[in-house]
């Protein structure tokens, strides 16, 4: 699974378009503007700053609209997707059909558009951090768990995947490698064996950056970069199916 668009928030849809490739693209990656190589589009990256100020968000690459290398598979396992080869030369050109430049057909995005985004340990197919608790809480306020890449305040989520307190998701309002604190309690007693999943994303105005093929949402980014984005919906019920619904701050669009 990569970011996959849902549709305005307001009704409706954005277009999509077919857009030349200024680097190598991948089907369901997140794409800039191109103002640096010639082209129209090209990977986003990762923040920059806090917030990110260095790539203007375009769309989603949806797939290849002009045929690369014909005769030649375009998946990659890497990506898990259809590969559009960036074209520097008149002999790559040439083998394209129709013959021409490399095209992405690009769903374009807008700060209403909803996106859902996978949530992945930095790389496609990495599940987040999923850990069992080694010491509880008769309050519901606080956890430990194994080492875990350090959580954020106010910008990652606890949510109880086993035990008295399942189904619950919670703010961490004061983030660490180990223990975990809330300021709105878990409704039940937290015990030694609960386990949780932990990202940092959260609902509401959140914080977020991409994972390192800009297909999902790296659910382990330290945040001190980021991009600003509103979510909707965090889902983190099923390991290898987490996902956030988000739509992006008006700002990455300047």
């Amino acid at each position: 699974m990569a970011f996959q668009y849902l549709g305005e928030i307001t009704g409706g849809l954005a277009p999509v378009v077919n857009l030349q490739a200024a680097a190598n693209v991948y089907q369901g990656q997140m794409l800039q503007y191109d103002i640096a190589v010639s082209g129209d589009v090209k990977p986003v990256v990762v923040a920059n700053a806090g917030p990110a100020t260095t790539a203007t968000v375009c769309g989603i690459c949806l797939g290849s609209g002009r045929r690369t290398n014909p005769g030649t598979s375009l998946y990659d396992a890497t990506y898990k997707g259809d590969l559009i080869t960036y074209d520097v030369t008149q002999a790559l050109l040439a083998v394209n059909d129709p013959v021409g430049a490399a095209i992405a057909q690009v769903q374009i995005i807008t700060p209403n558009s909803l996106i859902r985004g996978p949530i992945v340990k930095a790389t496609v197919g990495t599940n987040p951090e999923c850990k069992a608790c080694t010491t509880g809480s008769s309050t519901g306020l606080s956890f430990i768990i194994p080492t875990i890449d350090t959580t954020v305040n106010f910008f990652s989520t606890a949510y109880c995947r086993t035990g008295a307190n399942r189904g619950e998701y919670r703010k961490i309002t004061t983030g660490a490698v180990a223990t975990q604190t809330v300021i709105i309690p878990f409704t039940n007693d937290i015990a030694i064996g609960d386990t949780f999943c932990v990202v940092n994303v959260a609902t509401g105005c959140a914080h977020i950056d991409f994972d390192t093929q800009f297909q999902g949402i790296s659910s382990s980014a330290a945040l001190s970069n980021y991009y600003v984005v509103y979510v909707h919906e965090l889902n983190l019920e099923e390991a290898g199916k987490e996902y956030a619904t988000f739509r992006f701050a008006p700002r990455h669009f300047l």
